[in-house]
């Protein structure tokens, strides 16, 4: 059997390579980033997983009281606020890892190509966890600014008159959206450039100018084949959610889910929870092979280091393998 190739990363792809060069470096690399982003995000996605499901399963308690006509009690509501607090510390801290993991990942396997080890990825991921908290808080306000400024002419329209309302809040989520888009790239180029984030930001812009489109376009499909991916795996818990909430039913109430089925029903929950976390790379490293083709197309930095290499001597086994 051949060896298979190594993927080459400065290459102009259309929509349907860089799909297929996401799929085929899944494929290459599956076991040892798989087993990287469990060993290293899996622990703080598990535990927020489980405090996600805690406060699911309490608040289908609190939905079954009212179908029943009873008034939850208050410490039952304010239960809720704890485990939500340490479910977004734990997830935000898994969601850092996820992508310190899979550009750390990236970066590695165009310096090898195979071979990666855990302990590898794990002595980059350590170190640039912190950049990239560090750049999805600021992310996050850059993005609640854009937003406001985004609010203002919305309010404008809605002064002169209340039918141009309509027309401001579309030209608020057009404006939304294309930020959003146009900063998918900053963790990429952060990772890959070793930049701070002003520069990433402007790099951002520099980049997918007059490629907006198609950013959009393979962000938002990448992001569906994940959804659907996952949701496959959230069947199993609805279903049991469904039967658990009709069985010992009368004309009047549902029943109340019994423990074996609340049990099975948090266990395939966590489940979910984890694989759509894990299954977020997707996203991920097509947007990184966006980067490239961008970086490609705008620079040709591939092209130009072939061109510094012309003329050098080659094996002619070399040149069977360039064949």
């Amino acid at each position: 059997m051949s060896e298979t190739l190594k993927i080459e990363y400065h290459k102009t792809r259309d929509f349907g390579k860089k799909i297929n060069a996401t799929i085929e470096f899944i494929k290459q690399n599956f076991k040892p980033l798989f087993k990287a982003m469990l060993f290293i995000a899996g622990p703080p996605i598990i535990l927020g997983s489980i405090l996600m499901a805690q406060i699911l399963d309490n608040f289908m308690n609190i939905l079954t009281y009212s179908t029943q006509g009873l008034d939850p009690e208050l410490d039952e509501l304010m239960g809720l606020i704890g485990p939500a607090i340490g479910a977004v510390i734990f997830l935000v801290i898994g969601g850092t890892a996820i992508v310190a993991v899979v550009y750390d990942y990236v970066i590695l396997y165009e310096k090898q190509g195979k071979d990666i080890t855990v302990q590898e990825v794990w002595e980059r991921a350590k170190k640039s966890f912190w950049r990239v908290l560090g750049t999805m808080l600021l992310y996050v306000v850059v993005l609640m600014v854009a937003y406001l400024i985004m609010l203002i002419p919305t309010f404008l329209l809605a002064v002169i008159s209340p039918a141009l309302t309509f027309i401001g809040i579309l030209v608020f989520y057009a404006g939304a959206i294309y930020v959003v888009i146009t900063f998918s790239l900053i963790f990429i180029v952060m990772a890959y450039e070793q930049v701070n984030f002003a520069t990433a930001i402007s790099r951002c812009f520099q980049l997918i100018k007059s490629k907006w489109w198609s950013t959009f376009g393979l962000f938002i499909v990448t992001s569906l084949i994940q959804s659907v991916i996952s949701s496959i795996f959230f069947i199993p818990w609805y279903v049991i959610f469904i039967i658990s909430m009709l069985h010992n039913t009368d004309a009047n109430t549902f029943g109340e889910p019994g423990a074996i089925a609340q049990v099975i029903g948090t266990i395939c929950l966590l489940f979910y929870l984890v694989i759509s976390y894990l299954l977020y790379c997707i996203p991920l490293i097509a947007i990184a092979f966006q980067y490239f083709n961008l970086v490609e197309l705008k620079e040709s930095k591939g092209l130009m280091a072939k061109i510094e290499t012309f003329g050098a001597a080659s094996t002619p086994q070399d040149e069977e393998e360039h064949y």
